[in-house]
């Protein structure tokens, strides 16, 4: 029985190691170093963050499974070059997911089933990083703004669907944050979080839907020179 539990608590400790590996290159990757195309060398990164190839190696294929990292022949993990159908293939998939999760998430709130509170504390905390000029920190609490919408859902398949995504929706919102005004997208999300408040289920559903689209062209348009042919 002792060696199950220890068993149990060695896997742990290699998810959380894993974990973290994964979280510090994928912030490494959203803010361009290693850019697209540098190698990703299991030795190199197990002496830098001190750690054995196992977590490393989890964490390569967790990225790989994101779209950030591509495996080549004769060249291991490489920084993937993202490209514009890449981009359009994400707004597809969110346009399937967030319209019909907000749509969930209102009903479920207005039926006392759910909480917006952390929504709203989302919502502010964004606002004020972007207001006092911390751009990455109110970036990442609008990612966190999205997943929570979805979560509030309360269907479990469609936050696992969304999870992937985070990680690219950072990475496009850092470079594209001035692509629309800020007072226009906060503006936005405060339209979706007073509709979720107030359980009206189908405008939050096409509010949501709207939020997405309008952000399409001018994000496209801004990612131009970061974007593969």
């Amino acid at each position: 029985m002792q060696q199950d539990h220890t068993t149990q608590g060695e896997g742990t400790d290699r998810e959380g190691l894993a974990d973290g590996v994964y979280r510090a290159l994928l912030r490494s990757i959203i803010s361009g170093e290693p850019a697209p195309g540098a190698r990703l060398k299991e030795r190199e990164l197990s002496e830098r963050f001190e750690v054995s190839r196992v977590p490393v190696r989890q964490a390569l294929q967790r990225l790989e499974s994101e779209g950030f990292v591509v495996t080549e022949p004769h060249r291991g993990a490489v920084v993937r070059s993202v490209t514009a159908d890449d981009i359009a293939e994400l707004f597809d998939a969110r346009l399937c997911i967030e319209p019909f999760a907000t749509r969930q998430a209102a009903l479920r709130v207005h039926a006392g089933l759910a909480s917006a509170a952390r929504l709203a504390e989302l919502l502010a905390r964004s606002e004020r990083h972007l207001a006092a000029g911390e751009t990455a920190e109110g970036i990442e609490s609008n990612v966190q703004f999205h997943a929570e919408m979805v979560r509030l859902s309360g269907n479990s398949l469609l936050v696992r669907s969304l999870e992937p995504m985070l990680g690219r929706m950072e990475w496009i919102f850092r470079l594209t944050h001035e692509a629309r005004g800020e007072s226009e997208h906060s503006l936005e999300h405060r339209q979706l979080l007073d509709a979720i408040v107030g359980g009206k289920a189908e405008l939050a559903a096409a509010q949501a839907y709207a939020h997405i689209e309008l952000g399409r062209r001018p994000i496209l348009e801004a990612l131009e020179p970061f974007l593969a042919v």
